[in-house]
């Protein structure tokens, strides 16, 4: 032994044993300390990413929420729009359509009252030929009249119906 050895009695190789142990149980303790670091740091990465997809996620509906309102709220105005002049379009017809109805009724009896004078004039009428013809003038005039308003009569209606 060497005087060291003697003066503390302590042995070299004893010693070289002891720090042995206590590098080996320093680098197991490092690499528990360092497992353990690297799992902490997944742990987080991980954590990280779970709440940047979520981030990202949300955001992507908030926008397309946005988008979808938008286009509802285009829709209504369109449709509002549509039923406005839709509406209008029905008044426009339905006062047409009560004026022709006006002057067919008109018509009618202007024909009537032709007619009642024709059965009250009876043969007097008949022996004036210029009268006569200026009478059917007038009521084929009436009728090519009535008949014209007949027709665009049926074309509104049509149209109303189409709406």
């Amino acid at each position: 032994m060497d005087e060291r050895g003697l003066i503390y009695g302590a042995d070299p190789r004893a010693e070289g044993l002891r720090s042995g142990k206590l590098k080996s149980k320093r680098k197991l303790r490092d690499k528990r300390l360092a497992k353990a670091i690297s799992v902490i740091i997944i742990l987080l990465l991980w954590a990280g990413l779970v709440y940047g997809g979520y981030y990202l996620a949300w955001e992507h509906l908030r926008e397309n929420r946005e988008y979808f309102t938008s286009q509802v709220e285009e829709l209504k105005r369109d449709n509002r729009r549509m039923e406005e002049e839709i509406t209008g379009a029905l008044r426009l017809f339905q006062g047409e359509l009560e004026n022709y109805r006006g002057e067919i009724q008109q018509i009618r009896d202007e024909m009537g009252m032709i007619q009642e004078e024709l059965e009250l004039t009876g043969e007097s009428i008949i022996g004036t030929d210029e009268t006569r013809r200026s009478i059917q003038k007038r009521m084929a005039e009436l009728d090519s009249q009535l008949g014209g308003l007949k027709e665009q009569l049926r074309k509104l209606e049509e149209s109303v119906r189409a709406l």
